[in-house]
């Protein structure tokens, strides 16, 4: 059984002095937990050791080591999930599929208070040896929630996704494959589909996210300002509800311009629309997420240079306007980023250093004075 007593360091039982008397802090707080093991701390005052131990107390009325009664992962897991009703669809099958299949089977059978930091660090490093490093940081952060939930649900006192690292030489992975030039696009389109050869050519024009361009409809095209005003998505859970929902950031909602030739593609469009006046359907069916994918993959068979995914056509857009010479800023404002911080994270290393016209640039400067010059500098 835990306990707590206060030790005068000053004085004996009988009210002697001690060799400690008058050097020091006086009083000592001894506490022994359940398992015998003693802590100990100094005050300068008995109310304040006395004050420390009525916390001790309190902690470990909670077990172990001021919690509740102990869980197994799994246990606590599905108290988790269910208190994820809020997120969308979408969300929810990207978190089943990665908690469910990597992280519960990881830790499950174990109690969370059992669970160290170091145990996460090499669930980590076994994750990323099977997956993208992308893929892996979110199932470290889902993991992070779950244990961070835990703490706040009060069965741990701190959670042990801490000082957690990966894989320093698959760093590279994070940043975007960029497979598609303008050629493989080009043998891309020849392939597809042409509902989904349309799709790519505006999707590649605009930088939309996948779900984006989805999720267009009629009333999102602007035609006398040139503009497609995107304010919503697609978010729809399955083929027998079909629904748009929140952009995927606040920055994200923006107005992204066309040129004549895009102005064409969506006058077709537009002229023959869907259910719910969604631009790309079959049949008036809205052509869902799983459709785009599955054509992807179609032409992906026959040129596995296309990479993975409908995001590559944004990558793909992405480096087609730094090559043109835009600005981070206004990639970043066309792509709907936060700022062009992120912008930077993710294609820094696409503004290419022109060595030769800084060199020039340079060399002018030199010329500048030199024009003023009246003596050539000699050599020491």
């Amino acid at each position: 059984m835990a306990t707590g007593r206060i030790v005068d360091l000053w004085h004996r039982k009988d009210r002697t002095r001690t060799t400690r008397y008058g050097t020091g802090k006086r009083w000592q707080a001894v506490w022994t937990n359940n398992t015998g093991k003693e802590t100990k701390r100094s005050f300068d005052y008995k109310d304040q050791a006395q004050a420390w131990i009525d916390t001790r107390t309190i902690d470990d009325a909670l077990t172990p080591g001021g919690t509740k009664q102990p869980i197994l992962f799994e246990d606590y897991f599905q108290l988790w999930w269910e208190k994820q009703a809020h997120q969308r669809p979408n969300s929810l099958r990207t978190m089943g599929s990665h908690c469910k299949n990597w992280i519960e089977p990881t830790f499950k059978g174990q109690y969370l208070h059992q669970i160290e930091q170091a145990q996460v660090q090499r669930a980590v490093y076994e994750w990323q040896e099977k997956n993208a490093l992308s893929t892996t940081k979110l199932m470290y952060r889902y993991t992070s929630q779950i244990f961070g939930e835990a703490v706040h649900d009060k069965y741990l006192k701190e959670s042990p996704c801490k000082r957690v690292k990966f894989l320093q030489e698959e760093l590279a992975e994070d940043l975007p494959e960029f497979t598609l030039s303008p050629e493989v696009f080009a043998q891309f389109c020849d392939l597809a589909k042409p509902l989904f050869k349309t799709a790519a050519l505006i999707a590649a024009a605009t930088g939309l996210r996948p779900k984006e361009l989805i999720g267009l409809t009629v009333k999102d095209i602007d035609f006398p300002r040139s503009i497609i005003k995107l304010t919503m998505q697609d978010a729809s859970p399955n083929v027998n509800t079909v629904r748009r929902g929140p952009l995927k950031t606040k920055y994200s909602r923006r107005n992204i311009s066309f040129g004549p030739m895009v102005r064409g593609l969506l006058k077709v469009l537009c002229a023959n629309p869907g259910d719910d006046g969604r631009l790309f359907h079959i049949e008036r069916t809205p052509a869902l997420y799983w459709r785009f994918e599955s054509e992807w993959s179609r032409v992906r068979d026959l040129l596995p240079e296309i990479g993975p995914g409908w995001h590559q056509l944004r990558h793909f857009h992405a480096s087609q306007l730094i090559s043109g010479g835009m600005s981070p800023v206004a990639v970043a404002a066309r792509l709907g980023h936060k700022d062009a911080t992120i912008t930077l994270q993710k294609y820094a290393h696409l503004w290419h250093e022109d060595v030769e016209s800084m060199a020039k640039i340079g060399d002018s400067v030199v010329a500048l004075g030199k024009s003023t010059a009246t003596e050539t500098p000699q050599v020491a």
